[in-house]
């Protein structure tokens, strides 16, 4: 069974994600709805979420009164 069809039947809705092999059994795994990534392990059907902290670069989002701007944020 894939991580999509694990997501699809937990949270109980067609979810649209990409999926990046990062080694040892280890995937980055993006929503592409909401633009969050996250590091996941699968083991047996269950998915267990990893500690992001490894991770230097992270995009976010910041409202100004111009409009919604994205940040890298090392």
């Amino acid at each position: 069974m894939n991580t999509k069809e694990v997501l699809d039947r937990y949270l109980g809705k067609n979810t649209r994600i990409t999926e990046k092999e990062t080694g040892n059994g280890y995937k980055e795994v993006c929503d592409l709805d909401t633009g969050e990534c996250y590091t996941l392990r699968m083991k047996d059907g269950l998915i267990e979420r990893v500690d992001n902290t490894m991770k230097q670069n992270k995009k976010i989002q910041v409202e100004t009164m111009t409009g919604v701007k994205q940040l890298l944020n090392g």
